[in-house]
């Protein structure tokens, strides 16, 4: 009797089990997006630093705000991304400047894009693709940093998704097939005014189009022969040119000269650093730079590197058996569209878009990456598969190492050194240049005019004053539009004149040459990053005038 009871119990228990193992899942995946979201929001008005670029916006969005002329180019030559100014407009217009306010736009977008992610990708796939791909870009080192930043590039990834999906969605849910996905070329064009680079995801836009209307192309072709023998043509070009391109290679291979595999074979080192977050650390924190016992972290992007390459291997595997069955036109539009993008980017623009300092080109590479990652991904969590909850715990446990070396690659590696990378990015517990402004404000005995270095002082304190009526700064080198410390004050003003540089030991100019001159009872102060070494320095007062 005691056995049969035990054999009856026993099927009872395994559900139980399997729900016990579906909450903890979907646990493991909670945690995950809250860590996710508490890293693009921790300290985010001081790591790292505020650098002249971001607070360029900031500057125009209070000059709106108070009806005075802007420019409507970057400092680039882009047209102004209006869809970064105009809210950042409406948030100046509610409260002061600050360097979080700054920043609130750009992690406003990229927790939106993940929230577009979730809901199109359902609508175009599938919830189990949905969720994989949302966690992907959720913890992608390169969209946590991004989301930190007030720079136009920072809605690029919002803006691909769009691009991504709607061509996928409207393809699926209509049998109109006559009829043009409008959404996706309007996306497409407001990608393009978010940044010039967006435009190389045209082809996730074009090549879902070519695919559905490929009886009508071809056609087309059959029917006006010039056109076909134009296609004839076309390819056996295409031939030729690969051909030769070939030989060419070979024969360099042979001579022992570089050949053109070393730019190839860059661009795809770098495409990996992107996703791994090795970009990150070398570029906004500085690992690869920092000596001695600031190094301790020097190991983090070849292990991060090592990371991603497992989980491209496990993605490839999966594509690899989700293609070999019935092919899903979705993913063979996806992998197209992908590939030709990458190749034009490549041709185009080259490795060095992607490297580090130049990285925020190529966010637009990041979505449709990210999901050709979450497809091949996506097939080994199936619930048609034996243990697929096992693989799914074992992915996600693996996806903890994302956010893990964020944490110790990004804050930890700044909070401890300061920052190793450009001196702009350096800082402290209070960002640097708000500190320099602070001190202006308590130690000045009336109006002030704050005499900057360069375009990576004048612009943050610029934006700081900026709705302050009895600060002015100036800026000693000469920037395009900015009043110059030799510009003379308005009539009646008598201003005392502060100086802040940045300090000689992080790479101050003539100006921090000059200062160290002035007099021991000069009132001066000097403003630490966080582990201690000099960074700015404030100077003053003095009665209007230039340095002696």
């Amino acid at each position: 009797m005691a056995l049969a009871v035990e054999t009856a119990a026993a099927p009872q228990q395994a559900p139980r089990r399997m729900r016990a193992a579906a909450w903890w899942l979907a646990g493991g995946v909670a945690a995950l997006l809250v860590a996710s979201v508490a890293l693009r929001v921790w300290h985010l008005g001081n790591l790292p630093g505020v650098n002249g670029d971001e607070a360029w916006s900031g500057v125009q969005a209070a000059r709106l705000v108070q009806g005075e002329p802007i420019a409507w180019r970057t400092p680039s030559g882009n047209p102004v991304n209006v869809f970064f100014l105009l809210p950042l407009a409406a948030l100046h217009w509610l409260f002061p400047p600050s360097f979080t306010l700054l920043r609130s736009v750009a992690v406003v977008s990229g927790l939106a894009a993940l929230a577009a992610n979730w809901l199109l990708c359902r609508k175009a796939y599938d919830e189990r693709t949905a969720l994989v791909s949302t966690i992907v870009l959720a913890v992608l080192p390169i969209n946590v940093a991004y989301s930190r930043f007030a720079w136009d590039a920072s809605q690029s990834l919002l803006a691909t998704v769009l691009v991504l999906y709607l061509p996928l969605i409207h393809y699926r849910r209509t049998e109109r097939r006559e009829t043009w996905p409008v959404a996706a070329m309007i996306a497409l064009a407001a990608a393009i005014v978010v940044h010039p680079t967006n435009v190389f995801a045209a082809p996730l836009v074009v090549v879902p189009i070519a695919y559905m209307r490929r009886q009508e192309l071809g056609q087309a072709c059959r029917r006006i022969r010039v056109a076909a023998r134009s296609w004839s043509l076309l390819g056996l070009a295409a031939v030729a040119t690969a051909g030769a391109y070939l030989v060419w290679f070979l024969l360099n291979h042979a001579a022992g000269r570089p050949g053109p595999q070393e730019p190839l074979l860059a661009f795809m080192q770098n495409y990996v650093r992107l996703f791994s977050g090795a970009t990150v650390y070398t570029y906004l924190a500085g690992v690869d730079a920092a000596a001695g016992a600031d190094a301790a972290l020097a190991w983090l992007p070849l292990a991060c590197n090592l990371v991603l390459a497992g989980f491209l291997v496990v993605a490839v595997a999966g594509l690899a058996a989700r293609l070999h069955g019935a092919s899903d036109w979705r993913d063979v539009c996806l992998l197209a569209g992908w590939f030709v993008m990458l190749a034009g980017f490549f041709i185009v623009a080259g490795p060095r878009a992607i490297a580090p300092h130049f990285e925020r080109y190529g966010i637009c590479l990041v979505a449709p990456g990210a999901l050709v990652l979450a497809r091949g991904i996506a097939y080994w969590v199936e619930a048609k598969r034996a243990r697929w909850r096992v693989a799914a715990a074992v992915l996600l446990v693996a996806a903890w190492l994302f956010p893990v070396t964020f944490y110790l690659g990004y804050f930890a590696f700044i909070e401890g050194t300061g920052g190793c990378s450009h001196r702009a990015f350096r800082t402290a517990a209070v960002e640097p240049k708000q500190a320099a402004y602070e001190h202006v404000l308590q130690q000045r005995s009336g109006p002030a005019r704050i005499v900057a270095d360069d375009w990576w002082t004048y612009w943050p304190l610029a934006y700081l004053a900026s709705m302050t009526d009895d600060v002015r700064v100036v800026c000693r080198e000469p920037l395009p539009g900015v009043a110059t410390e030799t510009d003379q004050p308005p009539p009646g003003e008598d201003l005392e004149t502060w100086y802040v540089t940045f300090a000689p030991t992080a790479g101050g100019g003539e100006a921090a040459a000059k200062l160290e001159n002035r007099p021991v009872d000069v009132p001066r102060a000097v403003i630490d990053d966080y582990a201690g070494r000099p960074l700015l320095r404030v100077d003053g007062p003095e009665k209007s005038g230039g340095l002696p």
